[in-house]
């Protein structure tokens, strides 16, 4: 009986250490057709993270990796889904990582691109001398995953034209 118990003892912990080893589903709607919709993509790669707490309320994260043809940059970036299914964010940290001694360049540069645009809010975060970029998007049930995609496009051309005039001011 003690083999029994056992046996069955190290077949339940070698189990729970094998549960991380298979991928966590989607729990949002929009975060399940959005990622169904990009399966396939070559140059577009995904992992779900799963819910987390932004800005107090319940988003699943996805990490996007996209690498073009139309860019020699691979752009790194998450996409947020609301547990309301309302919203939406993109959100690419960092964009660049610049010297302490060139803030107030990068400050004029960010404030010049943000002048000149609508809709992307770049910033700089003085605690890790980075600039970010997020684009926040309203959405229904059944525009979700159109809009998501439209948005992850102008991200992605975005903030490769940011990348390049701010490239100047990285750190090395």
């Amino acid at each position: 009986m003690k083999k029994l118990f056992s046996i069955a003892l190290v077949l339940a912990l070698l189990l729970a250490l094998s549960v991380p080893a298979f991928a966590e589903e989607a729990k949002f709607q929009n975060t399940q057709g959005f990622l169904k919709d990009v399966d396939g993509y070559t140059d577009l790669k995904t992992e779900l993270i799963g819910v987390i707490n932004f800005g107090g309320e319940n988003y699943e994260q996805v990490k996007v990796s996209y690498k073009g043809s139309a860019s020699d940059y691979t752009s790194n970036f998450s996409v947020l889904f609301n547990e309301n299914e309302g919203d939406v964010v993109l959100y690419m940290s960092p964009l660049i990582t610049f010297e302490e001694s060139k803030l107030n360049e990068v400050l004029t540069a960010v404030n010049n691109i943000n002048a000149g645009t609508t809709g992307m809010k770049i910033y700089v975060d003085t605690t890790d001398n980075t600039v970010s970029a997020e684009l926040y998007l309203l959405v229904t049930k059944d525009s979700a995953v159109q809009l998501t995609e439209t948005g992850v496009g102008f991200l992605i051309g975005f903030t490769d034209k940011v990348y390049e005039q701010l490239s100047e001011y990285k750190a090395n």
